[in-house]
This record gives C-alpha cells, structure tokens and sequence, in this order.
C-alpha cells in the first residue's frame, strides 16, 4: 500500500476511493495495519486510550492538516518508530491504524 493513499485513509485527507484508485480499499488496508499494530503490541488496546494518545476528543475526525504531519514528522526525528510487519510507522502512524482497525470492530 502506497503511504500517500494509507494516510489519506487514515486521516480523511480525501475521499477515500479518489485517492486509492481502481481496486484499493485504503480505508481496509489501514484496518489491515491497524490490526498488525495492535496484534504486535505497538499501540494502546482500545479506542479511548488511543483517542487520548492522539490528543482527539470522542467526536473528533482526524484530518491531514499541520498538526498530524508535525505529529508524524516528529515522531520519525525522535525515533518514536514501530516496525509492524514489512512497514515502519510514526507511532502516530500506529495509533491511527489501531483506531481504525478497533473503530472497524476488527479488534486484534
């Protein structure tokens, strides 16, 4: 999956199938990862602590704004990196594939 279409999925940057393309579902391979991340331990178990890790509210919707790209940015210069799989991921990252996976009820 390309990292411009995940964070697009992830963070409502676009509407889903004008970024992914013919035959990509973002929005399941973000919950695909999400399930990896939690499988593996790298991110909080359950949506409200990720929710709070994520400084959201529970009526929040993530968008790709500066915030999220800092989070991200800085996360990768403070080496606050999870392996998951064949993708290495902000722990920012992480934490919003987790929440889609759990908001998907994918769970673990």
């Amino acid at each position: 999956m390309d990292r411009r279409i995940f964070l697009a999925a992830v963070l409502g940057a676009a509407p889903v199938a004008a970024v992914a393309g013919p035959g990509r579902d973002a929005a399941a391979d973000a919950a695909r990862i999400g399930r990896a991340v939690l499988r593996a331990g790298a991110a909080e178990r359950d949506a409200a602590g990720l929710r709070a890790a994520l400084g959201l509210d529970s009526s929040a919707e993530a968008s790709l704004d500066g915030t999220w790209r800092a989070a991200i940015r800085a996360d990768y210069a403070g080496g606050r990196i999870v392996h998951v799989e064949d993708w290495v991921l902000a722990r920012t990252e992480a934490r919003l594939c987790a929440l889609v996976a759990l908001s998907a009820g994918a769970g673990a």
